[in-house]
């Protein structure tokens, strides 16, 4: 009966919403699912729309971006756009979603749960993580070989770096500066960080390692410069050799492990230099090096890619159109035939789909959650203020590389960060409602 009555409470449902939201948003074949669950949360966030218009009215600034963002989208995709009919139906799957997803995370951490968003999340992390490790241990026993650069539970390595990168922050920062603020023990924190640092190296997506190292030398800073005066220099420099000789073996072992790292440097050459190339168009074999080696696939064709998103951006500031083909219709229509899906860069997507303006909206929002989370860690030494602003800063450099900015990762990462802010808002508020 105990239990009857807890569950009753709807605060233990916004905490099974949000983290089953969060887990299977990252597996293939669930859109009809968060169609559901997104149903479910905004009839929640019209139940308690008063909370609602509190905690966005407690943080007005990224709600307002955020909208001025949405709409600037859909007057482009209305007036601008080259392609307006796909433009509206990618407006309305991608970024209109997103939105709704915002609203949903504010509303259901509008007031204070029995789990914080930041457990919710190293909770979806943890189980994602042991739905990999269980298929990976399953294959090895199958196949007597353990796979590097495959990935069971998501459609791509992409998708799974991501989330787990995305969740590892929250990992760090609880295990670091969460005592008294997360139900996770410290062991387990260490445990569930380890478990998913292996996963994602040997899911060997190279970005995702970029990633994790950005993840490591943000989280040391921080933590030196928040815990400098409790540090002796004896176990400063202890703390830095110990990180530094861990990323140079976790760095070394990368690129021994990946053949593709060995003619790097002159595949990104190339790729910036190659404009006259069709090999980047993917209507021609890939060049080779001097030595006859093919250069590497997926650097050589990237950065020619952000190289020809900026010249495309410089013809047209104001953009093509929106669409997640956007940069492959632009080409065409400079008239450069081409098998390329998208450029893989979420801001060179945007800003030639979205032109300048676009891209500047998209920044301005992402600059004031980092204010907002780096004013509330500072201030008041609030954890998620510091989990705010390294998230937001991980997705920024993840768009740079990777077409993160769509989809599930977008509406994960919008769904998160207005969670945090309703938290932030509940911090300053001192309010304990479930």
């Amino acid at each position: 009966m105990k239990t009857l009555a807890i569950w009753r409470q709807p605060g233990y449902w916004a905490v099974l919403l949000s983290i089953i939201f969060l887990t299977v948003a990252n597996i293939s074949h669930t859109i009809a699912l968060r169609y559901v669950l997104l149903a479910v949360c905004l009839v929640w966030a019209f139940v308690v729309r008063q909370a609602l218009v509190r905690a966005l009215r407690s943080q007005p600034l990224p709600a307002l971006l955020l909208g001025s963002f949405l709409l600037y989208a859909l007057l482009h995709s209305l007036l601008l756009s080259g392609w307006m009919a796909t433009s509206l139906a990618e407006w309305r799957s991608q970024l209109l979603m997103g939105g709704l997803w915002f609203i949903a995370g504010t509303a259901l951490f509008s007031r204070q749960r029995p789990l914080s968003i930041m457990d919710c999340v190293v909770t979806a992390g943890l189980l994602l993580v042991a739905a990999e490790v269980f298929m990976a241990v399953r294959y090895y026993y199958q196949h007597g070989t353990w796979l590097y650069m495959n990935v069971f539970t998501t459609a791509t390595k992409l998708e799974f770096t991501f989330f787990v990168n995305f969740a590892m922050a929250f990992v760090a920062v609880l295990a670091g500066f969460g005592k008294g603020k997360t139900r996770f023990p410290l062991w387990c924190l260490l445990t569930i960080g380890a478990l998913m640092f292996f996963s994602s190296f040997h899911a060997g997506a190279r970005n995702g390692l970029i990633g994790l190292s950005y993840l490591v030398l943000s989280f040391t800073f921080i933590y030196v410069l928040t815990h400098r005066q409790q540090l002796s220099w004896a176990r400063l420099v202890v703390m830095l050799l110990l990180v530094g000789l861990g990323m140079a073996g976790f760095v070394s072992k990368a690129i021994e492990k990946d053949a593709r790292n060995q003619v790097f440097v002159q595949s990104t050459t190339i790729g910036w230099q190659d404009r006259d190339g069709l090999g980047w168009l993917r209507m021609a074999p890939l060049p080779r090096l001097a030595d006859g080696r093919e250069v590497d696939g997926s650097a050589y064709e990237r950065v020619a890619w952000i190289r020809a998103g900026l010249d495309l951006v410089a013809e047209q500031p104001m953009g093509y159109g929106f669409d997640r083909r956007a940069f492959r219709q632009a080409l065409f229509s400079q008239g450069k035939p081409n098998q390329i899906g998208h450029s893989h860069s979420g801001l060179i997507d945007m800003g030639v789909g979205l032109g300048v303006p676009g891209v500047l909206l998209w920044l301005s929002f992402c600059v004031s959650l980092m204010v907002i989370g780096l004013k509330a860690f500072i201030l008041r030494r609030e954890v998620a203020g510091l989990v705010l602003m390294l998230v937001t800063c991980g997705f920024l450099g993840r768009m740079v590389l990777e077409s993160v900015s769509k989809d599930h990762m977008l509406h994960i990462f919008l769904f998160t960060v207005a969670a945090l802010l309703a938290h932030i808002h509940q911090g300053q508020t001192g309010k304990s409602h479930v």
